[in-house]
């Protein structure tokens, strides 16, 4: 387990996704259950990961978030908000900066990236906060064609594909 806080009033236990069943979700994360009729058979995925988490606040779920590899290096974070979060949001904040840079290590990762529906302000804010950089539009992206942006987190330095000798684009074994 990553100790990402120090809040008493926090709990950090693996994902399970039956928590998100006793969340009061936000209205972003309610539609993804409105749009995606598989939603609920994605959290079941997400529970195999070990990467994966939900946030206690004294007894209730507040957030439920996680990191799946892409592939070797790449991974993609996601996150799923009730207004407990907004309770201790400097907590939650501080907490998730420690989760990534402890993950981007844990994982060998050079690139973490997110998607943010482009509707979402705070989600907006909260990613550059935690050093995401947005990368571009992905246009109709949503599952109710709404706009996302794409932001990532890439690390200084290593880069498997880039060592000395490697061939770019020629070498992926």
């Amino acid at each position: 387990m990553i100790p990402i806080t120090a809040n008493s009033g926090v709990t950090v236990v693996p994902f399970h996704w039956g928590h998100v069943a006793m969340m009061d979700l936000r209205w972003f994360e309610r539609n993804y259950f409105r749009c995606l009729p598989d939603y609920k058979q994605r959290l079941q995925q997400y529970s195999q990961y070990p990467h994966c988490y939900s946030a206690l606040y004294r007894g209730k779920i507040a957030c439920c978030w996680g990191v799946l590899p892409v592939w070797g290096g790449v991974a993609e974070a996601w996150l799923l908000t009730s207004d407990i979060v907004s309770i201790a949001p400097v907590s939650l904040t501080r907490g998730a900066m420690r989760y990534f840079d402890t993950i981007v290590d844990q994982m060998r990762l050079f690139r973490l990236q997110i998607v943010v529906d482009s509707r979402n302000t705070l989600a907006i804010r909260w990613a550059e906060v935690l050093h995401f950089v947005r990368e571009g539009t992905l246009k109709s992206f949503g599952p109710d064609g709404a706009d996302y942006y794409m932001y990532a987190r890439i690390t200084d330095g290593w880069h498997p594909r880039q060592a000395k000798g490697s061939d770019p684009g020629t070498d992926c074994a």
